[in-house]
């Protein structure tokens, strides 16, 4: 599968790997460690046509200026895995974008999953996935609830994930460089 993410900088994509960090050594979880990199999440698709989604992302981010995310504690999906996550909130520049997302990469989508439309989009931070047990949940929401997540987070890119098992290093990043409107 492939995706069209943003990918999250520093200081926050070390605060959510310190994050990983912590909950491979106090519970044993290792199931986003080495998979991937911090990021949220607005198309999945079994596969894009190279070619046709990497201009939709070129004017994309050539019209989109940087913007802020905000995100509002964790949360847990429910159903055949268990998943921890930091949510992201729904605000004007994620709707903005995840909309232009859907209105022109969808023309290069091969099977695009329907859970990223927007009536069923929760855009999230990963925490937790694959070896995380419905059982572990509470004890895992009780040790990370003494923290405070509601982080501003810069928004500057959308990259293109060419298999969701791929490192990071193997990501097409495009830049957010639209204006900024200031009116």
């Amino acid at each position: 599968m492939q995706a069209i993410v943003s990918a999250l900088d520093d200081p926050f994509r070390e605060r959510v790997e310190e994050i990983w960090g912590e909950l491979k050594a106090v519970f044993g979880l290792k199931g986003v460690i080495g998979q991937t990199r911090p990021h949220f999440t607005y198309q999945v698709a079994e596969r894009y046509d190279e070619a046709v989604v990497d201009a939709a992302l070129l004017r994309i981010a050539a019209g989109t200026p940087p913007y802020e995310a905000h995100t509002r504690g964790l949360g847990l999906f429910r159903g055949d895995a268990t998943v921890l996550y930091l949510a992201v909130v729904r605000d004007a520049g994620i709707e903005r974008t995840h909309e232009r997302v859907w209105a022109e990469a969808s023309a290069a989508a091969s099977e695009p999953r329907m859970y990223y439309a927007a009536e069923t989009w929760v855009p999230h931070i990963t925490l937790a996935i694959g070896d995380l047990s419905e059982e572990q949940a509470p004890d895992i929401m009780r040790f990370l609830g003494r923290r405070e997540y509601r982080w501003t987070l810069p928004v500057t890119n959308l990259c293109l994930v060419p298999d969701t098992a791929s490192a990071a290093s193997q990501w097409q990043r495009y830049e957010l460089r639209g204006a900024v409107d200031l009116t």
